[in-house]
């Protein structure tokens, strides 16, 4: 067995400043192999999108995520502490309730929160989540996953588990009936209906669920000029979210909250961005105010600014040429700007939309990950002659 340590007890709070914003996995008790493989490639995948978990000391689905979470953790050379929450029922309580013992995975003292009763169980644990995941259940699990919804909270409950215990398929439905007054804050209905897929070889989209809904700053940061390709710079931001997520693509015209500073928060996406997509049209070099001049090239240009801001901050690059727009030379270019010429320019048009985005994702994916490797450390990418593709 596995005894709650004496000085972590129910009344404790979350650490404050953490760092990672935390799941709560929920879920039956009672497993088959197909449970526990998705329980354990869910625990992978919060571990590789660098969120925290928050679940129990059942066994079953509480079991094999943590396990294969903290197992996650420690191949990145990486602890559970401050990343894993495992809310515990002692066993004596359950004897004293008549209840069978459910011994689940041996956590780390420091990661145990012991709880009183079941009732205090949800409330430590829906306070400790920022997002929950569903992987069927029963009766309990369907209260938690409302509670957590009437709290505000996203939900991504797996339609695809069945059984006796597969409740999670209601709440996916109750979901879908109310997501016109209350969809899931951060990704569209369309990926929400992505859940639906079964897993065949890792967790789908599910990672890019998470993150996208809990994400605090983007990770991708759109330049363009609003009278050159406003039409073309919205499809590409719409592509972007639709896989990424809404909260990790930052568009000027539908990211800048009202009553915020416009040019801070510009600045703060581009601070927080791991890469930059710069979309050039045919009008990007429109001459400025002296009819000759392009406006790049005029003191306090926001597109130059923002051009500039990621190759100074090393950020990754991905210049799309636009509408048939050419790529500038270089001495079209302000001095600061030139380096853009660096980066493999692509030519994305209606023919190839579809392929040529899916490349851009993968290029992306590619530039986010290795940098949740290296410690959010930009990382630039291999760069060559520009030319179009």
């Amino acid at each position: 067995m596995h005894l709650m340590p004496a000085h972590v007890t129910a009344t404790a709070q979350p650490t404050s400043g953490r760092q990672r914003p935390s799941v709560l996995v929920i879920g039956t008790g009672w497993t088959n192999a197909a449970k526990r493989r998705v329980a354990r490639m869910i625990g992978a995948t919060l571990a590789d999108a660098g969120l925290g978990l928050v679940a129990g000391n059942s066994t079953g689905v509480d079991h094999w995520v943590a396990d294969a979470f903290c197992a996650a953790l420690r191949e990145r050379g990486e602890t559970p502490q401050g990343a894993f929450w495992q809310i515990s029922l002692g066993w004596s309580r359950l004897f004293e309730r008549g209840g069978l013992p459910l011994p689940g995975y041996a956590a780390d003292d420091e990661c145990i929160v012991a709880v009183a009763d079941v009732e205090a169980w949800k409330r430590e644990a829906i306070s400790r989540c920022s997002a929950a995941v569903m992987v069927g259940g029963g009766r309990g699990a369907l209260d938690i996953a409302r509670r957590i919804i009437d709290q505000g909270k996203p939900v991504f409950p797996l339609p695809f588990m069945g059984g006796l215990t597969g409740n999670s398929d209601s709440v996916f439905q109750e979901i879908l009936k109310t997501w016109e007054g209350h969809p899931v804050p951060g990704v569209s209905r369309a990926q929400f209906l992505q859940l639906a897929e079964p897993w065949v070889s890792g967790t789908g989209q599910l990672g890019n669920l998470l993150r996208g809904t809990l994400a605090a700053t983007p990770d991708v940061f759109i330049s363009y000029r609003r009278s050159d390709a406003p039409a073309a710079a919205g499809r590409i931001a719409n592509d972007l979210s639709e896989h990424f997520g809404g909260r990790r693509v930052f568009l000027d015209i539908s990211d800048i909250a009202p009553s915020h500073a416009w040019d801070d928060s510009i600045d703060d996406a581009l601070q927080a961005c791991k890469a930059g997509v710069v979309v050039i049209g045919r009008s990007w070099l429109l001459a400025g105010a002296d009819g000759r001049t392009p406006r790049l090239h005029e003191t306090g240009d926001v597109v130059c600014k923002e051009i500039a801001d990621l190759i100074r901050q090393g950020k990754a690059i991905f210049p799309l040429l636009v509408e048939g727009a050419r790529l500038p030379e270089a001495a079209e270019l302000p001095q600061e700007l030139r380096a853009l010429l660096r980066f493999q320019a692509t030519t994305i048009d209606n023919p190839g939309w579809g392929t040529t985005m899916q490349l851009l994702i993968r290029e992306i994916e590619a530039v986010v990950r290795q940098q949740q490797n290296a410690g959010g450390q930009p990382a630039g990418r291999t760069t060559g002659s520009s030319v179009d593709t």
